[in-house]
């Protein structure tokens, strides 16, 4: 026979419940872990939950636009199972949690599943539940998945937020919704855990996140349960017919009790080169035909202009740093060398080139064997990609070679 209890008031709990008792409660649910491999195994420790821990890990990925070198907060990281993968992506992560003991497990996953190349090395950084032991404007992006939902003091933690971030900062949330506190589950782990199952109330949010200095809130919609169609409800689906409608059900009927939110700190920066989306731009090179002598570079004047909206980056940015790429093919157009010289646009250091500017400059391509030779040139940002990739113009130059 069921037992019918009262349900827990999530508010009621949050008033009756102090910060300190909150974060010992947190330690003592991850001290008392006598097995560590369930959560050294995540986002893979359940099926039944691995499919919406990766869904919403790559929905708030896309709307962070990260890049390599950016440093990361992941706020309530717990066992830092997303912390791992943001710094084998080249970040400099900050992983913090209220916990001890489970950024000690956090460091036993780094040691356990080794970072692969040279990356940044993670910190570890314990919060008290009110303040981060951060200067501030010091992270440009911050993560936070199903965490919020179990802070007593949203405001607070809020302000923190963004007091840390740089402006033009993203922090982005993944969440449940407004009735995640009556779900069986949130009913379970505060009967059981006494942990905090706030609802997630985004225009609450969206008017504490203003106060505290953010300037901007953009939600995600997207879908995790499956939605399977046979081939003719596809194509009914591209055409936007019936199956489009209830695709759109779907969707509505998921998010009811998700929010995965980005807030934005401050105006929006340009974009830059780091970043590989909308690359593009415009090269001629004179002449088109040359000769040149063995031994010799081979010299050509260049003209490149940037079309895109993001800024290119000097060669002494490293990472991003836009230059001119020369791939040398035979007569035949067998590919010999794939990167064989890069041209820096600007003397020296460099300076950044402005969407809409041009620069003119020499390319002195270093000396090929005798032969004939197809020369083509085309724009690279160093460690993120040709612009080809994004379908910018290529230009070639045939050269021979006595």
């Amino acid at each position: 026979m069921a037992v019918n209890e009262e349900l827990i008031d999530v508010r009621r709990l949050m008033a009756e419940s102090s910060l300190e008792e909150l974060n010992r409660l947190a330690e003592e649910y991850f001290s008392r872990l006598s097995d560590w491999n369930f959560h050294l195994a995540k986002p893979f420790g359940s099926i039944d939950e691995t499919a919406q821990l990766l869904i919403n890990f790559a929905v708030v990925l896309q709307g962070l636009s990260l890049c390599p070198e950016m440093t990361v907060l992941e706020f309530g990281a717990g066992t830092c199972w997303a912390s791992r993968y943001l710094t084998q992506l080249g970040c400099k992560v900050i992983a913090t949690d209220v916990s001890p003991t489970a950024l000690e497990i956090g460091r036993e996953l780094y040691n356990r599943q080794p970072i692969v190349g040279e990356k940044p090395e993670p910190q570890f950084l314990l919060f008290d539940g009110e303040r981060f032991n951060l200067p501030d404007a010091c992270v440009d992006r911050i993560i936070c998945l199903d965490a919020f939902h179990h802070v007593p003091n949203p405001p607070k933690v809020l302000s923190e937020m963004a007091r840390v971030l740089v402006e033009g900062g993203i922090a982005g949330f993944a969440e449940p919704g407004p009735e995640h506190s009556h779900s069986p589950q949130s009913q379970y782990e505060m009967k059981t855990f006494n942990v905090i199952e706030n609802d997630v109330v985004i225009e609450d949010i969206w008017q504490q996140a203003q106060s505290a200095g953010f300037t901007n809130i953009k939600l995600a919609i997207f879908n995790v349960p499956t939605f399977h169609l046979t081939l003719d409800d596809f194509n009914d689906f591209l055409a936007g017919g019936e199956a489009l409608q209830r695709w759109a059900q779907a969707t509505r009927d998921f998010l009811q009790n998700q929010r995965n939110f980005f807030l934005y700190k401050g105006e929006d920066v340009i974009s830059d080169s780091r970043f590989r989306t909308g690359l593009m731009g415009e090269i001629k090179i004179a002449p088109d035909r040359l000769s040149a002598r063995e031994g010799e570079p081979i010299t050509l004047r260049a003209t490149v202009t940037n079309t895109s909206k993001s800024l290119w980056l000097p060669r002494s940015a490293g990472l991003g740093a836009v230059q001119l790429g020369c791939h040398v093919y035979d007569a035949d157009g067998k590919l010999l060398h794939h990167s064989y010289h890069w041209e820096a646009l600007t003397p020296g250091e460099g300076r950044p080139i402005l969407p809409g500017q041009t620069v003119s400059f020499e390319v002195r391509v270093p000396a090929l064997p005798v032969g004939s030779y197809i020369l083509e040139f085309d724009l690279v940002s160093n460690d993120v990609c040709w612009f080809a990739l994004n379908g910018s113009g290529q230009i070639r130059v045939t050269a021979n070679v006595n």
